[in-house]
């Protein structure tokens, strides 16, 4: 009876981490591009994250946070930590959050200076 209680706890926990790891809260079926300005850009674990300024159709500015892989992993795609500034105009292109929130994954980026990283999908960028 005693390693019952270890046993569901070894449960949730695992069950906790496979939806945080889980890419279900994104809808991977579209694809939206997004034109902005930086206004963060944090370079870590477990994901490292873009949070950019986007304006609508109206003008009206949105600010959306964009999930990215590792670090480790985007070193090897040539991410480097000073590779966004605050200010930097980008365009990127996502899979939105299913709750229609202002969020999404990234799947690749134009950066200031033209150079594109990530995988260009569908002709985008």
């Amino acid at each position: 009876m005693k390693i019952a209680p270890a046993v569901i706890a070894a449960l949730l926990v695992a069950t906790t981490a496979l939806a945080h790891h889980s890419p279900i809260v994104f809808d991977r079926t579209k694809q939206v591009t997004l034109a902005g300005t930086v206004t963060e850009f944090r370079w870590g674990n477990p994901h490292s994250w873009i949070h950019i300024d986007v304006a609508d159709a109206d003008g009206k500015v949105a600010n959306w946070g964009i999930e990215m892989n590792p670090a480790s992993h985007l070193a090897r795609d040539g991410w480097r930590s000073t590779t966004l500034k605050r200010g930097d105009q980008v365009s990127i292109v996502v899979f939105p959050l299913r709750n229609d929130e202002k969020g999404g994954q990234y799947i690749s980026i134009k950066l200031p200076d033209g150079k594109t990283l990530g995988q260009a999908t569908d002709g985008v960028l």
